[in-house]
């Protein structure tokens, strides 16, 4: 639906927002999290 491409869009503006601010997203927090692990094996 056309709200959902615009939530995509705000959520990709603001993804190269935090990329040049140097801000820590919550996608980086969940990277950080789920590093050490092994899943689906």
């Amino acid at each position: 639906s056309h709200l959902e491409l615009v939530a995509e869009d705000l959520r990709l503006a603001q993804n190269h927002l935090s990329t040049i601010t140097g801000e820590f997203t919550s996608d980086d927090l969940l990277g950080e999290i789920f590093s050490s692990f092994c899943i689906g094996k």
